[in-house]
């Protein structure tokens, strides 16, 4: 979205110029929006406690590389108001506690990073990223025929071992037909 934001800004800015209409004014108007478009720092999120429910859609648990039995996973969870959020969930079932952190990147939302903390032996915890609008279908010439969708990426590193997965996707919102359950 930033991205999209950040491209309409200079389709404007150049639009203007090349009709002979943009002045100053809105030149600066559209540095402004370029800027204000610009990615931010990650904002840091703490771990919280973590149950998954229906409108949650998880990828299957993965064993980090770094410990053995300790496990994660990207779930992506979706709304009737077509918002939606990924989270980063990790498991703890190794025999002793470990370090972790880790990020969250959505498709639809700010990007978030997890504080570091020590998951205890048995413990289970999420970082979640930003709820965020799912973004609409684009229809039209020039957009191809083909299933549009939106997920994230998430990161987790444990005991200064990193390694990422993809979580689900949802698909974008189609205003021409009513949304369906997962």
């Amino acid at each position: 979205m930033r991205t999209f934001a950040k491209s309409l800004a200079t389709v404007a800015a150049v639009a203007g110029a090349l009709l002979g209409t943009a002045g100053p004014a809105q030149a600066a108007q559209a540095q402004i929006a370029q800027a204000q478009a610009a990615p931010a720092a990650p904002v840091v999120k703490s771990w919280q406690s973590v149950s998954t429910g229906p409108t949650w859609n998880c990828a299957r648990t993965v064993v980090h590389k770094a410990k053995a039995d300790v496990g994660f996973q990207a779930c992506l969870v979706r709304n009737d108001n077509h918002d939606a959020q990924v989270v980063l969930v990790v498991v703890n079932n190794s025999a002793s506690p470990v370090t972790i952190s880790g990020t969250v990147t959505e498709a639809f939302g700010a990007d978030a990073k997890c504080d570091t903390r020590t998951l205890a032996v048995g413990e289970r915890r999420g970082c979640f990223g930003f709820t965020g609008a799912v973004p609409e279908c684009l229809f039209g010439p020039g957009i191809p025929d083909e299933p549009q969708y939106a997920d994230g990426l998430v990161r987790l590193t444990v005991n200064g071992v990193a390694q990422s997965m993809r979580s689900p996707q949802t698909p974008c919102v189609d205003s021409t037909i009513p949304y369906p359950p997962f």
